[in-house]
């Protein structure tokens, strides 16, 4: 109990009687079956007495159980001096690019506190998942654009691995158990913090995803540091004109460089670039990336497109140079780099 964070330990090893591992096991299952606390009172073991308690972790908006907590004690200890660590959970959902594209999760009140963060005042209320009501947005509401939480509440050099670990969610259709190690900046201390995602999609709900964070020990021998993608970074890095790297599979700004923040650009705060591209050029912004995609040799434009501006009703237009970014492991063009330069 308490922060402490052991990781591939199963309760049929770590326990040393066939009779302890029995029961938690059993009030294990218990509490994931029923969605309540369950305890049990006076196991004798090796002529001790002791109490075990099992929590469950409910996600925060389907309220599905996701985890569960359990723990021996000394019967004669109170409950109430061996607080539980904190195991904050979230629901993710994504949809791939399109016109209706949503990227948002959803944390519990527990996943607010591991960053530091005081949690909204709203109640947390298990509803359907897909009531665009219920989810607004930090600090009136528990919901966060997924890129805004990549972007600004995972540290940089983690970033990646994040982004790995929603790709594996978007990519599996199997259900499967995917895990992630990063750190994120507490709010308060200002000291980087581990964390451990572990999630999975959910079943019969396309494109709607649910797990937990804890914290992490930061010590895993198996955790290897991520790195930005070079050839994308190194574009941003050299370029002395406004660039921004496209997520073609979400059609999402993955990123860009400071010269495009001179440019006062309307970014929406979700990052998709229909949003930001007048609605009459979205179909030239789609060929345009597919194309760059399927020729990463070669840059392809320039195609004039209209972008929104800081003024209201206001659109600029830019003329748009694209090249695809080296292809992924399953041979694949993902992202795309976009030179902006006024019309010649």
């Amino acid at each position: 109990m308490g922060q402490a964070s052991y990781h591939g330990v199963a309760p049929r090893n770590a326990l040393d009687h066939r009779l302890a591992q029995h029961l938690l096991r059993y009030r294990l299952e218990q509490a994931v079956r029923e969605g309540n606390r369950v305890e049990a009172d006076r196991v004798i073991y090796a002529g001790r007495e002791w109490k075990v308690r099992v929590l469950p972790i409910t996600s925060p908006i389907t309220g599905t159980v996701v985890a569960a907590v359990g723990c021996y004690i000394d019967a004669a200890t109170d409950w109430a001096t061996v607080p539980p660590p904190l195991v904050g959970s979230w629901e993710w959902r994504i949809t791939e690019a399109g016109a209706d594209h949503e990227n948002t999760i959803a944390w519990t009140d527990e996943l607010f506190e591991l960053y530091g963060l005081a949690p909204p005042e709203e109640e947390s209320q298990p509803g359907t998942p897909r009531e665009p009501a219920v989810r607004r947005r930090f600090p009136h509401g528990r919901w966060w654009d997924g890129t805004y939480f990549l972007n600004n509440l995972v540290m940089d050099s983690w970033r990646p691995a994040v982004q790995e670990f929603r790709d594996r969610l978007l990519h599996d259709s199997g259900g499967g158990l995917h895990l992630c190690s990063f750190k994120a900046q507490h709010r308060v201390t200002g000291q980087p913090v581990a964390l451990r995602l572990a999630g999975r999609a959910a079943a019969g709900m396309p494109g709607w995803f649910h797990g937990i964070v804890t914290m992490d020990v930061g010590a895993r021998k198996n955790a290897t540091f991520p790195t930005p993608r070079p050839l994308a970074q190194a574009f941003l890095e050299a370029s002395r004109d406004p660039l921004i790297v496209v997520d073609r599979m979400l059609e999402e700004l993955d990123s860009a460089n400071s010269h495009f923040d001179g440019l006062n650009l309307a970014v929406p705060t979700d990052h998709h670039v229909r949003k930001l591209v007048h609605p009459f050029d979205v179909p030239a912004l789609t060929k345009l990336l597919r194309e760059a995609g399927a020729a990463p040799e070669r840059p392809v434009g320039p195609q004039r497109l209209r972008l929104a501006t800081l003024s209201a009703d206001v659109w600029r237009e830019f003329e748009i140079l694209a090249v695809g970014d080296a292809p992924t492991s399953g041979g694949e063009v993902r992202y795309v780099v976009c030179r902006i330069s006024e019309p010649s």
